[in-house]
């Protein structure tokens, strides 16, 4: 296999190059593809490189991929969070020179060494995948996790999401590694390792194709009429006290005007203050038309318990089980997963100046306990909140009892920047996991609807009030992703990543690819 030698300073500019590109295969742009030419690039840059030039390689990467993919963090920080720009940039620089750090240890972990990983195929088809996916599950949890733009959400709208009801997202991901490997062995490998990687490439196709015919969960026998309420509030003048009564008015009037739905749904916090503040002047009286209509309404509260102010939803309205309406009941779901620097302040002695420098109406929220589903009309929901979706495993937790998903956010703190798309793709790819059909109602956009399939049904506009009209069906059963979470993917990476070190111990070539490039710098 021939190779162009590159020296450092060319080889961490086309890693940066690539790595910006490669935002553009996720929404809002979705085109996929260049995920495959970027992530080729990458293995390229990485194929003859020392341990320290591949982990350097990968963090030029990861520079430019999240520089441009989370550079709305600045948006949040010193727009709305009105934090000096200064400061705001530091934070984001520093957020993203973290984040670059993973794709970094990827390519050291990935580069040959004489006693392992030496042999050219197994270390494209079988080591690199599962570093790649195991380092994405890994950035998916500590400190918390940020899971955001992982590969498989690129993939989304192609038949190489097929896999994801059983493997989640990081299957996915995990599909394009393999394919960018076997592409480069077909190109200009071996014969036996052509062999290989055709083979490779059957098989992975089999694999999608044959997860895509395979319906894991069932319909039920009637569906539900749903509105969901964008109320649009610029978060610059969501806490206003002259805002306050306009807002009420705002969500009540429209709630009023739907209550031949089965239900509505407002957004995260769509009244700013707590629920005790609006208990009795307007969410008492407002349950009064809702049972006279047999209407449900799910809402984002603050609330506060003896452990603190929670980040909540909240449902409101008559219970109906076994088809007999119960007395009028009130259910709330406590958001567990919270946002570090925007509800809380991770490691506060030390980091409490962070605080005094952003201004965010709720940053000393308490999370909650308890992964418990809401009552819909004689169906479950499991909810989640603002980002809380990100993390497909945790929201499996509800499964299979909940027939639908809702998700509630205010992607107004995102302004118009890449991340209220690159939420609602993270939300499609939550639907398409739990085989759920999926509401995510916002407070500037984007609203929508979701099949059970991860298919848009219908898209609110930006920045526009709107009550989005729609007939979802709830479903039963549970995909394997919703019983396994990713204790599958995570087992089947733990399995190549072993077998590929065994076959990539160093022989004596017998081809042209039979081992790395780059050895004999080691």
């Amino acid at each position: 296999m021939s190779y162009i030698p590159l020296p450092p300073s060319v080889r961490y500019i086309a890693a940066l190059l690539a790595g910006g590109l490669m935002t553009v295969a996720f929404a809002p742009m979705g085109w996929w593809f260049f995920a495959f030419f970027c992530m080729a690039a990458l293995v390229y840059l990485w194929l003859d490189a020392t341990p320290r030039e591949a982990a350097m390689t990968g963090y030029f990467f990861g520079l430019g991929f999240f520089g441009i993919g989370v550079s709305w963090v600045y948006n949040s920080i010193h727009e709305f969070g009105q934090a000096p720009a200064v400061v705001a940039g530091m934070l984001t620089v520093l957020f993203v020179l973290t984040l670059a750090a993973f794709p970094a240890l990827v390519g050291w972990l990935q580069a040959p060494r004489r006693r392992w990983n030496a042999r050219l195929t197994p270390r494209l088809l079988l080591v690199l995948p599962a570093l790649w996916v195991l380092v994405e599950w890994f950035r998916g949890w500590v400190l918390t996790g940020f899971p955001w733009l992982q590969l498989g959400y690129s993939q989304i709208d192609t038949l190489f999401s097929w896999p994801v009801p059983i493997l989640g997202v990081l299957g996915a991901s995990w599909v394009v590694l393999v394919l960018v490997g076997a592409l480069f062995l077909i190109a200009s490998g071996s014969l036996l390792a052509r062999s290989v990687a055709v083979s490779a490439v059957a098989l992975t196709l089999v694999f999608c194709l044959q997860s895509g015919r395979l319906r894991w969960t069932t319909p039920a026998d009637r569906s539900l009429d749903v509105r969901l309420i964008q109320g649009n509030i610029a978060q610059e003048n969501k806490w206003r006290k002259e805002w306050l009564i306009p807002t009420v008015d705002l969500y009540e009037s429209l709630t009023k005007k739907n209550l031949k739905a089965d239900l509505i749904v407002w957004p995260e916090v769509a009244l700013p203050g707590e629920y005790q503040l609006f208990r009795k002047s307007v969410l008492d009286p407002l349950k009064t038309f809702l049972k006279a209509r047999s209407t449900v309404l799910v809402t984002g509260v603050l609330y506060r318990s003896d452990k603190g102010v929670h980040n909540a939803m909240m449902r409101l309205g008559p219970v109906i089980e076994n088809e007999k309406e119960k007395n009028e009941d009130t259910q709330i779901y406590l958001k567990r997963h919270l946002v570090p620097f925007g509800e809380f302040i991770p490691f506060r002695d030390t980091l409490s100046w962070i605080g005094d420098m952003i201004i965010l109406p709720a940053a000393d929220l308490s999370p909650g306990e308890r992964a418990n589903t809401l009552s819909i009309k004689g169906f479950e929901a499991a909810g989640s909140i603002c980002y809380e979706d990100a993390y497909g495993a945790e929201l499996a937790e509800m499964l299979p009892k909940a027939n639908l998903l809702i998700n509630i956010s205010n992607d107004a703190w995102f302004g118009d920047s890449l991340a209220p798309h690159q939420h609602l793709e993270i939300s499609r790819m939550r639907a398409l996991e739990t085989g759920r059909p999926l509401l995510r109602a916002t407070n500037t956009g984007i609203s929508a609807t979701i099949d059970y399939r991860g298919t848009l049904r219908k898209v609110s506009p930006q920045f526009q009030v709107d009550v989005l009209e729609d007939e979802i069906t709830p479903r039963y059963g549970a995909t394997p992703f919703a019983r396994w979470g990713n204790g599958a993917v995570l087992v089947m990476m733990l399995l190549s990543l072993l077998t590929g070190l065994v076959l990539g111990r160093p022989r004596r070539p017998d081809g042209e690819d039979a081992v790395a490039p780059g050895l004999d710098r080691q």
